[in-house]
């Protein structure tokens, strides 16, 4: 995961997410924003920065391996985003919290006007389980954009096979998920460059009630454990319910 990306990634990756942000910040007044996998902190420092107080930003970690409070501060001066001196008086600092985010976020209903998450959705099990815990957290009127995890990571060690990190099957016949996700109300997968370059890439959610993607979690191949120097996670899903079918081989 790439630990030290900063605000510029979030606009170029996102298209208009950070004018949608300040617009909303003109209107309300303040916003509250979740990094999801947000590494070293250094993009919600960026916003802290371009919004002062107009924003409260939180963001998580799987450990503290991926980055804490005082590698965030570090990052900061050194990239220039802060000066000691400047960050010293910042009163809305990110917080930044750990939790696995292949399982339910730690975090109430409806409680944040965006999420984005940059470079870490290929590492989890279960990514549409996220996808749909990023909708409850959302408030009504919230937007999160989520990048995709299609390529998105390079890694040239991985056999080319495996840097699809999401199988999608409908029928028996497999769908890539930009389209699969195009055709559920309230998602829109934006996917123009297909992990190549800086263009916009995101799978976006607008908070709503509930959004269904009618798709049950089969296995996850987590690549690691093929092997060492592989990276990412493989989650295969059906549009197959469990209560509809009896699987013909399995041995009881």
């Amino acid at each position: 995961m790439p630990k030290d990306r900063g605000i510029d990634k979030v606009d170029a990756y996102f298209g208009d997410f950070t004018k949608i942000i300040a617009e909303r910040i003109k209107r309300k007044g303040r916003v509250r924003i979740l990094d999801a996998g947000c590494g070293y902190g250094v993009a919600m420092m960026g916003f802290v920065k371009r919004f002062g107080e107009g924003v409260e930003m939180e963001g998580y970690n799987y450990s503290r391996n991926d980055g804490d409070t005082a590698k965030m501060k570090e990052q900061a001066v050194e990239k220039g985003i802060f000066t000691e001196k400047e960050l010293a008086k910042v009163r809305n600092l990110p917080r930044i919290i750990y939790c696995d985010a292949s399982k339910r976020l730690p975090f109430p209903a409806r409680s944040f006007d965006f999420i984005y998450s940059m470079a870490s959705l290929y590492l989890y099990d279960d990514k549409i389980g996220f996808l749909e815990e990023c909708n409850r957290i959302l408030k009504k009127d919230g937007i999160a954009r989520i990048s995709p995890a299609f390529l998105g990571v390079k890694r040239e060690k991985t056999p080319e096979y495996y840097r699809d990190y999401w199988e999608v099957f409908d029928k028996g016949k497999e769908v890539k998920i930009w389209n699969y996700a195009n055709r559920i109300r309230g998602v829109r997968a934006v996917w123009q460059n297909r992990g190549n370059g800086d263009k916009p890439m995101y799978i976006e959610l607008t908070g709503r009630h509930k959004i269904d993607f009618g798709l049950r979690l089969v296995s996850s191949i987590d690549y690691n454990f093929l092997w060492k120097e592989w990276a990412g996670v493989k989650s295969i899903y059906t549009t197959q319910s469990e209560k509809s079918f009896k699987p013909k081989w399995k041995v009881k």
